[in-house]
Formats: structure tokens, sequence, C-alpha cells
């Protein structure tokens, strides 16, 4: 999979003098369309995939298992092809459908970054982490939801990111992203991104519903 995020056509880029925040949510009905991240009015990108069966019967045993999560940091080889194989992955986790999932987050976001590593998170939540309107000092994040609700997003114009949490004190979301949702969300430390920022949250996790299982990405560079 080669995205090649570096090469946008005028087809991709925004035009020219669009004020604030216009064009920053988009949802892309491919995973090659993902690059549109890359314009800079750009502040979230989404895509959803076809839900598949046998992810959910691996999640049933990840669930069962208690595991609470893992953080490394994944090296990439020569060819840019994420060491799946070092990572210390539970046997739930490990789960062939599961693999193929983490496997393909990991190889797409490569491909997007360019990184020399990524450092992988996968949380198991009882709580919302973040629960406050908040933007990331981050370049380019990708997260995934497993399992439970996903993470919520505001596109509102008036927001000023730089006022937050405050400038966006009681105002709804715009959006969510569903479980297994491809989500990029633009950080402020992204080039040329200071004073802007995808604005989201972690949802709230209901009583007695379960776990949420996150799944975050983070481009690393030596």
């Amino acid at each position: 999979m080669r995205l090649q995020p570096a090469i946008l056509t005028d087809s991709l880029l925004a035009p020219s003098g669009l004020p604030g925040f216009a064009d920053a949510v988009h949802r892309a009905d491919t995973v090659a369309d993902l690059t549109r991240i890359f314009v800079p009015e750009t502040q979230v990108c989404v895509h959803s995939p076809h839900g598949s069966p046998n992810r959910l019967g691996a999640l049933e045993s990840l669930h069962a298992s208690g595991w609470s999560g893992l953080r490394a940091v994944v090296r990439l080889d020569a060819d840019g092809v994420p060491d799946i194989d070092a990572l210390p992955l539970p046997p739930p986790c490990a789960h062939p459908a599961l693999r193929r999932e983490l496997t393909f987050l990991l190889e797409l976001y490569a491909d997007l970054l360019g990184c020399e590593a990524i450092g992988l998170r996968i949380e198991r939540l009882e709580r919302a982490m973040c629960p406050r309107w908040h933007v990331d000092r981050t370049g380019i994040r990708l997260l995934c939801t497993w399992c439970g609700p996903g993470t919520e997003w505001l596109d509102d114009p008036r927001i000023d990111p730089l006022g937050l949490p405050g400038s966006a004190a009681g105002a709804p979301a715009t959006g969510q992203a569903r479980p297994f949702d491809i989500l990029l969300l633009k950080g402020s430390a992204w080039q040329g991104n200071a004073a802007g920022g995808a604005i989201h949250r972690s949802p709230q996790v209901a009583p007695n519903s379960g776990p949420r299982i996150l799944v975050a990405l983070d481009a690393l560079w030596d």
C-alpha cells in the first residue's frame, strides 16, 4: 500500500481564501482519500470501513480477558513495513482478525506519515480519558475505536482552539466516530497549524456497558 501523501492533486486542494475552519472535516470514501488530511484546512479525516464478524468475536475474548492495554514503539524496516512480530501481544489481541486489523492500521499510518517508527497505544478505558474539548499538541494522530463509543469532534468556526476548553464550554459534538472507523486528527504541532487543530474529546462510557478499547498511533522520528 503506497498512498503517496506528498502528491496532492488539484482536485484535493481546497480553494484558497476559505475562512477559518472551512472544510475542516472530511469524510473519506476510500482509504486513499485519507490523504485529504494533508490539505491545510482539513483538521479531521474519517473513513468508515466495512465491519467484520470475525473481529467482533475476537473483541469478546479481549473483553473477557481483563487485559489492561499496551504501549509500545513499533519499528519500521528498510521498506517502511512495521515489525508487528516484535509486539508483546496477549493471546486475545493476537487473534488473527485483530492482528490483521492492527497490521493494516500500522501499515496505513506508516504509508501516510513516512515516519521512522510509530508510537502505539491500545487503551482499555472504563471512563472518558479526556472528557473536555481540546486540541492535541501532536502532528497527525490516528485513532480507531475497537469497542465502545468513538471519539467525538467539534467543527465550529466560531470557536477559538487557543481558548479551549473555555471557548467550547457546553458545545455539543458535531460528529462522532463509529467502531472501527479510521480517524485522523491534525494537532497544533503539525507544520503551519499552530493556531488550529482538531477539536475533540473522549466520549462518556456508560456504566455497565463494558470497557472502551481504543487504538492510537503517533508518528516518531529519531
